[in-house]
Parts: C-alpha cells; structure tokens; sequence
C-alpha cells in the first residue's frame, strides 16, 4: 500500500478535520493516510467510521498524536 503523508498540528480548529477529510476523499485505492495531530481528533473519528474508515492512533506524547487511517 502506498502512503499519503499530512501535518495537521500547526491548523487552527476547525482546519485539521476538514483537512484530513479532505485529503481522504481523494485518496487513491489502496492507499493509507499518515496524520500528524497535536491530539486524538474525538470529533473526526465517529465521521470516520460511518465513512468505513479504519484509524490506528499513537499518542506520541501530550502534543503528538499519529493516526493511520485507511479502508
């Protein structure tokens, strides 16, 4: 599988969510998004999942958050 890299720690609210849906929408077949967060998006991942979006997340440290996302 190929992987999509983003960095959404520096966006102010609301930015990241759109950002990352954004990015997934366009997403090629067989393809992984990799997401740097400052934390665990709590609104995203309900919209991820009625989307059949699978989400692995990493709480890197209090600041950083790693999210594997994919179909």
């Amino acid at each position: 599988k190929k992987i999509h890299e983003i960095d959404v720690r520096e966006l102010e609210m609301p930015m990241p969510m759109v950002t990352i849906l954004r990015e997934l929408e366009k997403l090629p077949e067989n393809s992984a998004l990799y997401v740097h967060h400052k934390k665990v998006p709590q609104y995203l991942l309900p919209e991820l999942a009625e989307r059949n979006f699978r989400t692995w997340i990493a709480e890197v440290d209090d600041q950083n958050v790693e999210l594997l996302i994919h179909k």
